[in-house]
């Protein structure tokens, strides 16, 4: 069975959500969310986008290693990343340590509406913090709370 998630970059944060079907449907089964460091702001959209793959590797690659996993992102571009040709250096070590470690694809999602899209894009400077409970290991029950980044 596939591994799946989806993932989104923002001018200041990214964020993922790893899901899994357990038979009526992909169903969102962890939550991740990184304010980006200065340095990384700065970063161009398809680096910011491609960051967020990497970052959802690394922090789940215990439930990723050895699967079949399936990457959905809202940038169009990074579904062809293997055939890209001028990649820069920080993109060539990203795209060595997938391919060295993981066996993916990449596919297109529209970004509308998106269920990851509350874990990377604050409006009115908030971020959606994500509390997630588990009921006999499969059922999952979020609850979204905002907390100001910027608390006056």
């Amino acid at each position: 069975m596939a591994r799946n998630f989806v993932t989104d970059a923002s001018d200041i944060a990214i964020g993922a959500v790893l899901l899994q079907d357990f038979g009526d449907g992909l169903q969102p089964i962890a939550y991740e969310s990184q304010k980006l460091q200065s340095a990384k702001q700065n970063y161009n959209v398809h680096d910011k986008e491609m960051l967020a793959i990497v970052h959802a590797f690394k922090i789940w690659q215990c439930y990723l290693t050895g699967a079949d996993v399936i990457v959905r992102t809202d940038h169009k571009s990074l579904q062809y990343l293997r055939a890209q040709p001028n990649l820069n250096p920080r993109q060539i070590r990203w795209l060595d340590y997938l391919e060295s470690n993981f066996m993916y694809r990449i596919t297109y999602k529209k970004g509308a509406n998106n269920i990851v899209d509350a874990l990377s894009r604050p409006s009115a400077q908030t971020v959606a913090v994500l509390i997630v409970q588990t009921v006999a290991e499969r059922t999952i029950y979020p609850r979204i709370f905002d907390l100001s980044l910027f608390p006056e």
